[in-house]
């Protein structure tokens, strides 16, 4: 019984330590670091988030469930996304989405990427075109809705980790070259001066081949006609075991952007996180050690940002709610029931936010702890 005393007694312990300020040993601007959840919020989620001075939050723009039908012949349901564009602006927060999933309309499977037949090709134009018109500056929806905060989406990220047979078909370079031209041409002329980010490579997958590694896709890509005029950015999703590993990752990718003259264009990294449970995975570091590899990778951030040319980072995830991924159930800066896990703390650290706005694991049921107003459950 004393063991057990003695147990909890430590436990508690440290989880304090992990509440308690400690100087960030660095600078991150306001608005570098964003959010990329993996389900969606309520409108506590996104106030909390502001809470946190969180200034972006990355969203799937799903096109298999906008347009599950040819719009042709039936309307387009944008009630989804536009609830989430709706909060997320009521918050204070830019939406920047990632444009995904073909419909079966387009093509047999969602991770196809709808470039093969000429068909494919107006479909995938004629649906960017119209995110655009709806989320873009003077887009129908911020007509429709001017009680908002006026947040235009102004950044565009295409696909997501397309070296991946998990996310695309086959992937090939050269295939999601003309994916890229596409979107990025209709959004440049559609809305002048937004950014076309290229969907966020894994950087360095388990099996190659099939998967390519980020270095050689987007070595690949470089080469392919006509590309660069078409994208502002290059998205980078650097999961790793150690964050010190992190930096060879966007160091690679900026060599090969300076071998083909193109050392100006920003890296973005659109998810960074790792687990907060034990195991088994790499990137499964513990409820410590997730706060530890976070505290790290910032700081290798802050340290190396404008080397590396870096214009972001969002961190993969929200809370542990939701998740398909072996180590997104647990990758979360809070947990299921909206309570801080220590990465909470080292997060609000480096954005300047108030990490009292939620309570810790283990504050009693009514949310109340020191230095922390109540939190109401999840909406």
């Amino acid at each position: 019984m004393k063991m057990a005393r003695g147990l909890i007694a430590t436990i508690l312990a440290l989880l304090t330590l992990a509440t308690m300020p400690v100087a960030a040993p660095g600078y991150l601007p306001p608005g570098f670091v964003g959010i990329s959840p993996q389900n969606a919020g309520t409108a506590k989620d996104y106030r909390l988030m502001r809470e946190a001075d969180v200034r972006s939050v990355r969203l799937p723009l799903f096109w298999a469930g906008i347009e599950p039908q040819n719009p042709a012949f039936t309307e387009r349901n944008w009630e989804g996304f536009d609830r989430e564009v709706r909060l997320a602006a009521e918050a204070e927060l830019e939406v920047f989405p990632f444009i995904t999933a073909s419909p079966r309309w387009v093509a047999p499977l969602g991770i196809d990427l709808p470039v093969t037949t000429a068909a494919q090709r107006r479909a995938w134009a004629s649906f960017v075109r119209a995110a655009v018109h709806r989320y873009g500056p003077g887009g129908a929806f911020w007509r429709g809705e001017e009680e908002l905060p006026y947040l235009p989406v102004r950044r565009w990220e295409i696909w997501n980790e397309e070296n991946l047979v998990t996310f695309a078909t086959g992937p090939e370079p050269r295939r999601f070259a003309r994916l890229v031209r596409i979107a990025g041409g209709v959004i440049h002329r559609e809305a002048p001066g937004s950014q076309v980010i290229l969907g966020g490579l894994f950087g360095r997958p388990l099996q190659v081949p099939p998967n390519i590694a980020s270095g050689d896709f987007l070595s690949r890509l470089y080469r392919a006609r006509h590309i660069k005029k078409y994208f502002d950015g290059v998205g980078l999703h650097p999961y790793v075991a150690d964050a010190t590993a992190m930096g060879a990752q966007l160091h690679n990718l900026r060599r090969i952007m300076r071998r083909h003259h193109d050392f100006g264009t920003p890296l973005f990294v659109t998810e960074l996180g790792w687990g907060s449970e034990d195991g088994p995975t790499r990137w499964q570091r513990g409820l410590f050690g997730q706060a530890f590899q976070l505290s790290k990778a910032f700081s290798m951030l802050s340290v190396n940002r404008v080397r590396w040319g870096v214009g972001g980072v969002w961190w993969f995830t929200w809370t542990d709610e939701g998740g398909t991924c072996v180590f997104c159930n647990s990758a979360g800066l809070l947990n299921k029931a909206r309570e801080a896990k220590p990465a909470w703390y080292r997060f609000n650290e480096w954005t300047g936010g108030d990490a009292g706005a939620v309570p810790r694991i283990g504050a009693d049921k009514a949310g109340e702890v020191e230095g922390a107003a109540p939190v109401e459950a999840a909406e």
